[in-house]
């Protein structure tokens, strides 16, 4: 059984597009983020939103919104993004399952119920160090190590394709020229008395 969910790993795959986003490069969408890793927009727009609200990038509406980073990524952990999207959750949910047993009676003894269970304590442990893995790791981190891995050719492929979508959708958002100029030149109109 998984705890950490899948919204988790496609918003840190999504996040590697945008964490070396030249400034002057357009934000892109989170339909274009979608698309990118050929998830259903309303999803992308949920992790996008989960990110925004916890400070992680900033999302701006319109034709000339987009999605960036809020902070450099050497500042934000995948316990950051962990949280973000999923919420702050044990691994380990403990049932109590220790003091159900018939042979206690009506009242289980105290030497098998008091304190902390050792399966319960091994988990608490294990907890703890994936936690501290998760706060140790960064996008920073991510990214270099993608950078070992993903060809350089291919990340600049991804940039253009990204900042392609961005341009047409601006270009999308303009009237026509013909529509512009006319609007420039047509004399306003006043109704006769």
């Amino acid at each position: 059984m998984s705890h950490i969910s899948t919204a988790v790993e496609y918003a840190l795959h999504t996040l590697l597009y945008i964490i070396d986003l030249p400034d002057e490069a357009a934000a892109p969408s989170s339909k274009d983020l979608a698309t990118l890793r050929a998830l259903p927009v309303k999803f992308m727009a949920g992790v996008m939103t989960k990110l925004n609200k916890a400070g992680i990038v900033v999302a701006t509406e319109g034709v000339r919104g987009g999605v960036r980073l809020a902070r450099r990524p050497e500042e934000i952990s995948f316990f950051d993004v962990v949280i973000a999207v999923d919420g702050r959750k044990a691994l380990f949910d403990c049932r109590n399952v220790r003091h159900a047993c018939p042979l206690y009676g009506p009242a289980p003894p105290a030497w098998a119920t008091s304190g902390v269970c050792g399966i319960h304590a091994v988990m608490l442990e294990a907890d703890a160090r994936m936690k501290d893995v998760l706060k140790a790791r960064t996008l920073r981190d991510m990214a270099d190590h993608a950078a070992t891995r993903i060809p350089g050719e291919f990340r600049a492929e991804t940039r253009i394709w990204l900042e392609d979508r961005s341009q047409k959708r601006l270009q999308r958002s303009r009237p026509p020229k013909a529509i512009a100029e006319s609007a420039e030149t047509t004399e306003t109109l006043t109704c006769p008395k």
